[in-house]
């Protein structure tokens, strides 16, 4: 499966591969902000890394 992603990203244009690897990183920005909708609340101890 990989070797095919890798494959692919050395046959295509690099400008069409920065294009993907800016809007993979993007999506992954916007998952990880969206998860401030779940968790409004939380323990501070979480936060802290305490237990």
């Amino acid at each position: 499966m990989i070797e095919n992603v890798i494959s692919y990203f050395e046959t295509i244009n690099p400008i069409l591969a920065a294009f993907y690897a800016t809007l993979f990183t993007w999506l992954l920005t916007a998952l990880g902000a969206s998860l401030v909708f779940f968790f409004k609340t939380m323990n501070r101890a979480v936060l802290d890394g305490r237990d």
